[in-house]
């Protein structure tokens, strides 16, 4: 099972513990992140993108709000903090 850390560049900062974790091809929160555990998933990933689901606290959004390249997780233009030049997460197994 996959696991999404944030990276220097995330808002929050970089954290020592995992933020998400990646069953399949949805994404849900861990105990470390700042919302606590979720027993639905947040995210799904569709190919390369990810999109919230209807569980995500803002609700289930038209346009992806981050990009999976390679190891790395960005920020889309359809984010509500826009596009960011550096990845806001890692992903490690």
């Amino acid at each position: 099972m996959a696991r999404m850390y944030t990276t220097g560049f995330h808002p929050d900062g970089l954290q020592a513990a995992p933020w998400f974790e990646i069953r399949g091809n949805e994404v849900y929160t861990t105990g470390f992140h700042p919302d606590g555990l979720q027993a639905a998933p947040w995210f799904e990933i569709r190919g390369n993108e990810v999109h919230t689901t209807g569980f995500h606290p803002d609700g289930l959004q038209a346009a992806p709000w981050f990009e999976i390249r390679g190891r790395e997780v960005y920020t889309t233009g359809f984010h509500p903090e826009g596009l960011q030049a550096a990845p806001w997460f890692e992903i490690r197994d």
